[in-house]
């Protein structure tokens, strides 16, 4: 006979349909034949109805199963826990982590996967789920509203037939086709996502003074894979102390840009600095007559000044705008970049903020230097092949995939 593992539901309705099998005079072993079981299984769920009704429908077994790494400890983390999200802390499988290894230090010696499956074990049994946070407001605010990708495809087809053979022209080096954006980097990047008892809906989150404040990153490469200079913009008057005393001695200033903007935003003078600082440096090697292109968001805003135009024309630069709403398809750093990026630089926060203990109650901000270290080692790590696939996404470039 194969053996087979029931839940403790499909047990009970066995012995609810035995009963009623046995008062019309049909004899177990029949029964549990039917069944693909042994009569003496059936005894014995008859004989635990109650046991078996009293646990969880789903499971196969009334067994708790073996003991958690973390039994002795597990009041006191969980108090911990618990603690924290009435005080409207954000947790997440890593908060605990840490917490154990505070209160078990033998709990480090585990590898993070072992670390990971005997925490979540743990909420699993507490009813501790992950819960989407929500933030109270008195005016409630609509997200722009955007058109689906597959209803902008003709659109983006249509500008692909017409950017593909201006790429691939003869007369054009993959080294000068480039793409630039920017992104939002925040300073304290705690999760949204956050652990919560089952049955909650959403929870509240705490937020820090500086929870909303940002600082901006612009990327470029190109389409062989090189990777051009970031050009990072911190919130401060464009000449004050930060711009003129603290910039100029960061240690990572070679391998980035730095400047100041009031509400760090790119305007149309850090466009120039960018233009000045990290396009014209790279394409100093660049032969007069060989083309450049420079692929970008079709942004109107007032960063793109007669200044601006004027400085791409002098070094050679033609710009190419995608248009809106098609940058998940035909935009390479948004297609197979920013998300690793963005991905490393999140991984050295939590780094960060473990180092500094889960017992804070706030989340503090790093220094600009600290952050720009954090870029500086981030786009170090996307690699070449990484860069050359985002281009061959929307068949721009000539490489094959690579791995």
């Amino acid at each position: 006979m194969t053996r087979k593992r029931l839940t403790n539901g499909q047990k009970l309705q066995i012995v609810r349909d035995c009963e009623q099998r046995l008062a019309n005079n049909e004899s177990l072993r029949s029964i549990a034949r039917s069944y693909g079981v042994q009569g003496k299984q059936i005894r014995q769920w008859r004989d635990k109805q109650s046991l078996l009704a009293a646990t969880k429908s789903t499971k196969k077994s009334t067994s708790s199963g073996a003991k958690g790494r973390l039994q002795e400890y597990e009041d006191e983390i969980m108090t911990w826990a618990f603690h924290q999200r009435e005080a409207g802390v954000p947790m997440t499988y890593k908060h605990l982590v840490v917490k154990a290894g505070q209160v078990w230090p033998e709990f480090r010696k585990l590898t993070d996967g072992q670390q990971y499956h005997t925490v979540r074990r743990l909420c699993q049994r507490k009813k501790f789920a992950v819960r989407r946070i929500i933030r109270n407001s008195s005016s409630s605010s609509s997200s722009s509203q955007t058109d689906h990708p597959n209803e902008i495809v003709s659109e983006v087809e249509g500008w692909l037939a017409v950017m593909r053979p201006i790429v691939r022209a003869p007369d054009v080096q993959q080294k000068f086709v480039l793409n630039m954006d920017h992104t939002q980097m925040f300073l304290s990047m705690y999760p949204h996502p956050s652990l919560n008892l089952q049955g909650e809906r959403t929870g509240n989150g705490r937020r820090t003074t500086d929870s909303g404040s940002r600082f901006t990153v612009t990327c470029t490469v190109s389409a062989n894979g090189d990777k051009l200079k970031p050009h990072l913009i911190f919130k401060g008057e464009r000449n004050g102390r930060i711009a003129t005393q603290e910039l100029p001695t960061n240690p990572y200033r070679e391998q980035v840009a730095l400047c100041c903007q009031n509400k760090a935003w790119q305007d149309g003078i850090n466009m120039a600095d960018y233009v000045d600082k990290v396009l014209v440096p790279y394409l100093q090697e660049k032969a007069n007559g060989v083309p450049c292109l420079l692929l970008m968001i079709n942004d109107t805003s007032a960063r793109w000044t007669d200044d601006v135009k004027e400085r791409l024309e002098q070094i050679g630069i033609t710009p190419y705008k995608i248009p809106p709403g098609c940058t998940c398809l035909v935009h390479p750093l948004a297609v197979g970049i920013w998300k690793p990026f963005k991905d490393q630089v999140r991984s050295k926060w939590w780094q960060w903020m473990i180092d500094q203990g889960a017992d804070k109650s706030t989340f503090v901000s790093a220094s600009r230097e600290l952050r720009t270290k954090w870029v500086c080692e981030s786009w170090e790590a996307i690699t070449q092949v990484t860069i050359r696939n985002a281009w061959r996404k929307p068949g721009f470039s000539y490489f094959p995939q690579e791995e």
